[in-house]
């Protein structure tokens, strides 16, 4: 199979022809993935893809697969995470995906990348099948959930008070706290990918930092507030009052007292079961859910 495929590094494409190659590459997918080149030129830049530990497969000059690869050095550490991968309709279940990911792999060794990350859809067992087979293991489930409505009842209620109060900044600022889960959740909701995103970070009466959140709000020039994403929501595990920092930042952040406000959590730990728990009290549906799964470099 090697010798049927031209293999090159993602930067020798042009956006052009890397829009090709995600389009065709997510045919006939479990949910439409197409991209205009636009929209490609602008994920390649918010996602940190590297083209050159990214690869693209080509046969008779026509695209056939792809693996991305996000890349960052943060804080002394090389991270890596696979932003998409896809295969032709005509080329799949023949072994390109693990001939790409092999080769990536190999790139990311050679730049000492420290871990791989990625998310594969649950009901997507081809792809996580595939992903196991490479040594990838699944380290969480990620959840998206809802709630499009009013709330029926004063939601995030807390037995006890607890003194807390939260100050607002750049998503970085939660990034430098002990208890930061980096790498625990989508690379799409790390900090250095919340381009336009905040951080809440909260703290207790003796001013120790008890919570963080990330999150992303949408306002309305007519209506005010239309929109809040929420993609972490975190306490200090080190303490008793997990369950009421969490609650209190929701509080906060899904302004309980607001109608008309479309709220959304996007790729949340399911193992932050008070997190989990206090959302669907107050109602929200859970709409999608992965697996997060990672490769460790040895």
């Amino acid at each position: 199979m090697q010798e049927q495929f031209r293999i090159i590094s993602l930067g020798e494409c042009t956006n052009t022809d890397i829009t090709a190659l995600w389009n065709t590459g997510f045919e006939q997918y479990i949910q439409d993935m197409t991209r205009t080149e636009f929209q490609m030129a602008v994920r390649l830049g918010k996602l940190h893809i590297h083209p050159d530990l990214s690869v693209a497969a080509y046969k008779d000059g026509a695209p056939a697969g792809f693996v991305m690869i996000g890349w960052r050095e943060a804080f002394g550490r090389k991270l890596a995470w696979n932003g998409g991968t896809g295969v032709a309709v005509a080329y799949r279940g023949r072994g390109l995906s693990k001939l790409l990911l092999a080769e990536a792999i190999r790139r990311m060794r050679a730049n000492g990348a420290e871990r791989l990350s990625l998310e594969a859809r649950t009901d997507n067992e081809r792809a996580v099948a595939a992903y196991r087979s490479q040594g990838f293991a699944v380290a969480d489930r990620l959840i998206h959930m809802r709630q499009d409505e009013d709330f029926a009842h004063i939601p995030f209620r807390r037995e006890r008070d607890g003194g807390y109060y939260s100050v607002r900044g750049v998503p970085e600022l939660a990034s430098r706290l002990p208890f930061y889960v980096g790498g625990r959740s989508s690379w799409t909701t790390e900090w250095f990918s919340m381009d336009g995103g905040q951080s809440l970070i909260a703290f207790d009466r003796s001013g120790r930092a008890a919570g963080y959140a990330l999150f992303h709000e949408e306002y309305n020039g007519k209506s005010g507030q239309s929109a809040i994403r929420l993609c972490h929501c975190e306490a200090d595990p080190d303490r008793d009052d997990t369950g009421a920092v969490i609650r209190y930042m929701l509080a906060e952040l899904m302004k309980p007292g607001v109608s008309c406000v479309s709220r959304g959590v996007h790729y949340v730990r399911a193992s932050n079961s008070e997190l989990v728990e206090a959302l669907i009290e107050a109602g929200f549906v859970q709409t999608q859910e992965e697996y997060l799964m990672h490769l460790v470099f040895g």
